[in-house]
Order: structure tokens, then sequence, then C-alpha cells
């Protein structure tokens, strides 16, 4: 039986996962990695920390599941968006990797918004101005890193940086490229008038292309590496909300992928570019190479409630489930208490570089319960805000697909049904990332002749959770209460980060 590897190079971890042509699942393993923090608001990885995962979890993958590596034909590699390495002429990183949710490049984007206009970028870009994506950061690095950037062969996301170890190659996808804020999304193709007008040489870009495409064989030394045969094929790869989409089936309208992880990325699939209104929801490419995604590229979720634990309770050695059935004691609504998730700034109920996490409505009665429950409320609150835009931008949302990690808690589901009104549904597997990723290899080593024919011989519905009415008009209040938080907060946001900011500079 032929066999492809998805590898998801997440912002925790990297996760490699082994799929069997019919259509089964015959492994998954997982590496962790950590996330550093140097300043407030700035998150970075060492990139080497990719590779070594990768080859200690990929022989272990084949060996657990009995495979022999003549028998995989492909790997696929999705990663983290909205971030950034800079390659030196060697392939040797030159600094860290900028994740997705540092905030250092404010400043950055000022002077983005006051040359070209939010809305123009948002019109050809489909993006917000916001510190997250990946040209801030590239203008940061210039500013703050000269030495850096002079030496720069490539900028890479992770995704390229993981195909060209494996390669030797340089390329990128439709959708990491149309998460940089440098490309543009209609005509898929990098922008000449934002490279020109920031001042970025195109040669530094990878080259763009679909993500089911083969890029190549393995190298030699890859190969060795991973104990797997030079003739492997690599495909692409994409953005890891975007294998995820493919991975848990979300590739036409009208199904809200929820993708609960470190972050929390909500996706719904268009046939053309769309484009909100109210700028809520970006504007991406699919993976999928003919379709669009409607997406916010994701609030800090997952990563709050690690956050929670690790410094509240007995750390990383205590169970989610502890927590859970601590946050399940607690009624609906965490009686009055709000939590605003944006610990690393807000992308949901808006944008909003300098905004930060709060908890509201503490009073005596309050137990460490409530603030657990009221992390997931949140979380739910952020997610409603973001269906309700897709709605307002004419998309359909008749059920909400929950997968990642956070998809495996039942508690998780019911909130986020009840507070949304929506149904939410699981499909046979939660490993939709490194899934979507094995999908784009099987259909580029031609195990299937595209990825809906491909994921229909794995993704299956396997539970339904219904809004519980009760719940539900509870959390009508709680949303509006959510809102009104947030809003009377703004105008202090502003005044904080322009106070920290002075104090950094």
């Amino acid at each position: 039986m032929k066999c492809v590897i998805g590898c998801d190079v997440g912002t925790q971890g990297l996760k490699v996962l082994l799929w069997g042509e019919e259509g089964s699942i015959l492994g998954v393993e997982t590496e962790e990695f950590p996330v550093l923090y140097p300043r407030p608001a700035w998150a970075e990885q060492e990139a080497g920390h990719w590779w070594e995962a990768m080859t200690r979890a990929v022989p272990r993958l084949c060996a657990r599941a009995g495979v022999k590596a003549k028998n995989v034909v492909a790997i696929g590699v999705d990663g983290t968006v909205d971030g950034f390495l800079p390659v030196g002429a060697r392939g040797e990183p030159l600094a860290p990797y900028i994740l997705w949710m540092d905030r250092r490049a404010v400043r950055e984007c000022e002077k983005i918004e006051a040359q070209f206009g939010a809305e123009e970028l948002f019109r050809l870009t489909g993006l917000n101005v916001d510190a997250s994506h990946t040209a801030a950061k590239i203008l940061w690095t210039r500013a703050h890193l000269p030495e850096v950037y002079g030496k720069a062969w490539k900028l890479m996301p992770s995704t390229s940086y993981v195909v060209y170890l494996l390669t030797g190659k340089v390329v990128v996808d439709y959708s990491n490229a149309s998460s940089t804020m440098l490309f543009d999304v209609v005509r898929r193709r990098w922008a000449p008038q934002l490279l020109e007008g920031l001042g970025i040489d195109r040669a530094l870009l990878p080259e763009v292309r679909p993500a089911t495409d083969v890029v190549g064989h393995l190298t030699v030394e890859a190969a060795r590496a991973l104990g797997l045969c030079p003739e492997t094929l690599v495909v692409v790869g994409c953005g890891d909300e975007h294998a995820s989409c493919v991975g848990a089936g979300v590739m036409e309208p009208g199904v809200v992928a929820d993708i609960i992880g470190t972050a929390e990325p909500v996706c719904v699939s268009a046939l053309g570019p769309a484009f909100d209104p109210s700028r809520l929801v970006e504007t991406h490419c699919h993976a999928h190479p003919e379709r669009w995604l409607l997406e916010n590229p994701g609030f800090v979720s997952g990563g709050n409630y690690r956050w929670f634990r690790d410094h509240f309770y007995e750390g990383p050695n205590t169970s989610y489930e502890v927590l859970n059935g601590e946050a399940e004691a607690v009624p609906p609504g965490s009686e009055g208490l709000i939590f605003l998730p944006c610990m690393m700034g807000a992308m949901a109920p808006e944008w909003n570089n300098n905004a930060r996490g709060v908890f509201y409505g503490l009073t005596l009665a309050h137990g460490r319960g409530h603030l657990t429950r009221a992390i997931l409320e949140g979380a739910a609150y952020a997610l409603r805000s973001i269906v309700e835009s897709m709605q307002q931008a004419g998309c359909e949302t008749k059920e909400i697909r929950a997968v990642g990690g956070g998809a495996r808690s039942h508690l998780f589901r019911q909130i986020r049904a009840d507070v949304t009104g929506i149904p939410v549904v699981t499909v046979s597997t939660v490993e939709t990332t490194a899934l979507g990723a094995a999908f784009l290899a099987a259909v580029g080593a031609g195990l299937g002749k595209d990825l809906q024919e491909v994921a229909g011989r794995t993704v299956r519905v396997v539970d339904v959770v219904e809004p519980n009415p009760a719940s539900h008009a509870i959390y009508d209040w709680g949303y509006q209460a959510f809102l009104h938080v947030y809003d009377s907060l703004r105008e202090c946001f502003e005044i904080c980060a322009e106070q920290l900011f002075s104090q950094e500079t």
C-alpha cells in the first residue's frame, strides 16, 4: 500500500501523520518545541527545532506503523502563517523566526497604512494592516536588524523553509503568500506596487505555486536523516489553517471551520474572492487551488488556556480535564465574569494590536473555575463575532466544523454551540492540519484526482452538538456584555500601549 506523510509545523510543536491511499490514518507522532517571548508582545521560535523534531518524529512514525520507506511516496508540509525567517546564502537561519502572534511591528503598520491606505490595501491583498502580517515584520527587521536583513538570501515562512530543507528548492503556495500583505489576492501573484513602494526586492521572496504541485524529490541528506528514500516526492504545502480546512473537508461554501488550537482561525470557503466590508474577516487564497478562503486568521485561544493552566494550576503536568471539570461545575455565563481573549492583541471582535487580555466582573464569589470557564466563553464570544461578520458578508454558515486539539472537548463544543446558536460538528479525526498536508501530498503523488475525492476517503461527520436554548439565551446577554466591555476599554488600550511604547524606546 502506498502512503504519504503530512507534516504540521505548529506553534507549540510538530506533528507528523501517515495516511494510506485507501483512506486510513496509520499513525500520528508529535514533538514539542518552545515558543520564546523575549519581550512583551514578542513571540519567536528557533527554526532549528523544526528539523530536529522532524528527524525524530518521522522515523518513529514509520517504525511504529510498520511501514517501509519505499512505501512512503510523498510528503506534504504545512506551517504557521504570518511569520518569516531570514535565511542566508548557505540556507542558515540568520535570526529567530518571528511568529504570527508577534506584535512588535505596530509602528511599521502605521507607516504602511499612511503610504497606501487601509482600504486600498484591503482591496488589493484582502488583509488588514496589522502587525501580525509578514510585511510589517520584514520592515521591522530591516529597520532594527539591518545586518541580518543585509545578509538575507531569502525570506521564508515556516512551510517554505522546511520544504527547502527537504528539497533544496524555495517555493510558497497561494495561501501562505496571501498572508504576507505583499500579495495580490485576486490575481494570485506578488503585488509589484507593494514591493516597489516598500523597497522589498522580489528576489528575496519564494516562487509562488499551487499547494499540490510537486517541488521535487528528497535530497540524499534529507532522505537519510528521515529514514526515507530519495525518490520520495515533496509538494509545495500550505499554511496551517488552510491545511486544516482541507483535512476537515471544508472546501465548499456553507461550512465554517473552527480550528481550536493555540490560536483559533475561523474560515469559510468561497468560490471566488469575496470581501467583508467590516474587515473583521480577511480574504485569503485557499490551499485548494481553485478556492478562496474568508477567514479570521486567529485570535489567541488555546494559548490562553495553556497560559492559565501553567500559571494557576500545577503547571504543565496538570491535565486539561482538570480545568474542564472545574469549568463545567460553573453555570453558563460564569456568573457575570467576562474574559477578553486579547493576550497578544485582538483579532475579534475587531483587529487591534494594542488590545490586551482582561477579566471583567470579578467578585469575591468567583473562584478559579469561574475564570477557567470565562476563558472558554471569551473564545466562543470572539467566534460569534467572526461568524456574524461572515453572515453579513453574504456567507452561509449552516454548521460549524470544530477541529484541532480543542475540538476533543465536549465542553468546548457545547459552549461554542450555545454561544453561536449554530450546531457544532466534529469529523472522524481532529488531526485535520497534518491530515490536510497529507491530502496535498496524495494529490501531488497521483493517488487521487483532486482534494475533494481524496478527503472523501477519510473525512466523515461523527458527532453533532446542538445549541441548548436556555444556555443560548444566557449567552445572548453575555455576548452583548463582552462587546460592551471591549468597547469601553478601547481608549484605555490605546493610552496604555502608547505609554509602553514610550518606555521601550
